[in-house]
């Protein structure tokens, strides 16, 4: 039973546990969710007895804690009892609607078949490619009139909201193979269109077929962006953009990608600092319990992957920020006489070690020459050891007001430096070296 959850306050990164109240659903797993506003929507799942599968709606309002069943598990209406289906959120003609795609249930002991609908599967098990949507308003599930590239019987994929009446399908299981193709659906409150873009295949970036992966929405000036990540048969992060082009994301380590049944939820810290915050999932036969923060930036329009951290790391960034706040705050002249003073390279290479891939940027923003260095990845340590020696060693303005400046100017880039020398600044350890 859900009576009990688990909330994660993003600004700091510390998990609480809190009570509910009301009507929780079973503990299932398999189940989609969905959100308009305050309130959280979950549909179906699977309870782990055999051919147990739901088709039950509950709603959670996350501001009283308070569960309400919408729709009970029952075999008299659509949709069928399913789990790995998709549900999203619409508003459409200014009322709310949800719309729950595809998914897998049994053939036995289930509803009658949508018309329309395919269904297929070996055995007990079928998947299939219904279309049912939900009217908040009057709490009846309908079936609307679908045109177009419908997908065929489909689980395990990623529906994503774009807008208020569109979604992008990726991924799934169907028939024997995980599918890569992308279905854009656009609803109407009676219908929906379905629009097919497949692998172009040959020199085309496009992303291998894969199932139970995760997906998540960042909206920028550019424009929206699906992110992907992970899933069975895959570790890796990839990118969708408003022109339909994917682009893969590098430099994110295999405890990111490397998982699969897994959570993404998204935080806009700004309009331009974005944060993925991934939850759970499993890898090599095993749950997981962890809890990595992937920091986007969009300030030139292209998402960049800014750092990835883990729980303790962190809630270490947002102390150290917190306290810089504070000191700025209550004493700007904390940490005055230091700005003056020569750092150490052995401090800068410290506070700027999760920033070693922008050497170029420091090395440029401090003017010293970097155009020798070699840019490989695996050299970005060395290259910023160099950057700091000679600006050092040029003796041009060598203060942390300097190194202050530097990331002030290139916030996208220093973000987390910033964070990290700003405590360092107002620390004991400072004060005492310095």
């Amino acid at each position: 039973m859900c009576s009990v959850v688990e909330v994660c306050h993003v600004p700091t990164g510390m998990w609480v546990q809190k009570p509910t109240t009301g009507n929780p659903p079973l503990g299932v797993e398999g189940y989609t969710a969905a959100v308009i506003r305050n309130e959280l929507f979950f549909f179906g799942g699977y309870c782990g007895h055999l051919g147990c599968f739901h088709n039950s709606l509950y709603s959670f309002n996350v501001d009283t804690f308070n569960w309400k069943e919408l729709s009970p598990t029952t075999s008299h209406h659509s949709p069928m009892m399913k789990d790995n289906c998709a549900m999203v959120a619409l508003c459409l003609n200014d009322e709310d609607y949800l719309a729950v795609i595809g998914g897998a249930g049994s053939s036995s002991n289930n509803t009658r078949p949508q018309p329309g609908a395919q269904y297929s599967g070996d055995g007990d098990l079928q998947r299939c490619n219904e279309v049912h949507m939900y009217r908040l308003k009057t709490g009846k599930w309908t079936s609307p009139t679908v045109t177009g590239d419908r997908p065929p019987p489909i689980s395990a994929f990623t529906l994503t909201s774009i807008t208020n009446t569109t979604a992008i399908l990726f991924g799934g299981n169907f028939g024997d193979r995980r599918c890569d193709d992308v279905y854009v659906f656009q609803f109407t409150d009676t219908s929906v269109n379905c629009t097919k873009f497949p692998n172009p295949r040959g020199s085309v970036q496009w992303p291998k077929g894969r199932s139970d992966h995760s997906s998540v929405l960042i909206n920028c000036s550019s424009g929206p962006h699906v992110v992907v990540v992970g899933g069975l048969g895959t570790k890796d992060c990839w990118l969708l953009n408003n022109k339909m082009k994917w682009k893969q994301l590098t430099y994110i380590p295999d405890s990111v990608t490397d998982r699969s049944f897994h959570s993404l939820s998204v935080w806009s810290e700004t309009p331009t600092t974005h944060w993925i915050i991934e939850f759970g999932g499993w890898r090599d036969g095993s749950f997981l319990s962890e809890t990595k923060f992937i920091e986007i930036i969009s300030s030139t329009g292209d998402l960049v992957v800014q750092s990835v951290l883990d729980i303790n790391e962190y809630q270490k960034r947002r102390v150290l920020e917190g306290l810089a706040k504070v000191h700025i705050t209550k004493d700007p002249a904390l940490y005055k006489d230091i700005l003056d003073k020569k750092p150490q390279t052995y401090d800068l290479l410290r506070l700027f070690n999760s920033s070693a891939a922008h050497y170029k940027v420091i090395g440029i923003a401090l003017s010293v020459p970097v155009r020798d260095l070699l840019p490989y990845p695996e050299a970005t340590t060395d290259n910023l050891i160099l950057v700091f020696q000679r600006w050092i060693e040029s003796d041009k303005g060598v203060t942390w007001r300097k190194i202050l400046q530097v990331c002030e100017d290139y916030p996208d880039q220093l973000g987390q430096a910033k964070a990290e020398v700003k405590g360092f600044l107002s620390s004991d350890r400072a004060r005492n070296s310095y």
